[in-house]
């Protein structure tokens, strides 16, 4: 699974997103010869910012579309938190970066909200119940764990 991320002068690199956020962040830094900007960050290319630098210990799986496209953005800091500040495209290319993106790369500044896809996700995660001890279940682990084991009553043995 791999990206492409746009660029400079037209210039586009692909990238593979079965890694962590930072270690692809890292990788763009380098390759794209961005070494000099402090964080960068991607947007789709609508304007979307996919707010990774909140999420750098996920994989970029999560977060990325395959084979999807994206822009280059450098991060300016107005405080001493990247989230403060504000984003700058790192892309020189008239048809994508116009008046309709930088407005969407203006909203999504001002929400700082984690990307449609994102919340996709999580409401697809599976959640827990945890479930006290009741009459009838004996914990059988030294440590408390929460695994239980019925106790069958004397009926229910005789019928075994």
């Amino acid at each position: 699974m791999f990206i492409t991320v746009l660029h400079g002068e037209h210039k586009e690199d692909l990238f593979n997103i079965h890694c962590k956020v930072q270690i692809l962040l890292d990788g763009i830094k380098h390759r794209c010869g961005c070494e000099d900007e402090e964080e960068i960050e991607l947007a789709d290319v609508s304007g979307q910012v996919k707010n990774l630098l909140q999420n750098k210990h996920l994989s970029a799986a999560e977060l990325l579309g395959e084979r999807e496209t994206y822009v280059l953005l450098g991060v300016t800091t107005n405080g001493e938190r990247p989230s403060e500040g504000g984003f700058v495209p790192l892309l020189i290319d008239e048809n994508i970066i116009n008046s309709k993106f930088l407005a969407k790369l203006a909203t999504s500044q001002e929400q700082k909200s984690p990307s449609p896809r994102m919340k996709s996700r999580r409401s697809h995660k599976k959640s827990t119940l945890d479930i006290p001890a009741a009459g009838g279940l004996r914990t059988h682990s030294p440590h408390g764990s929460r695994t239980r084991t019925p106790i069958a009553s004397p009926k229910q043995s005789r019928k075994l």
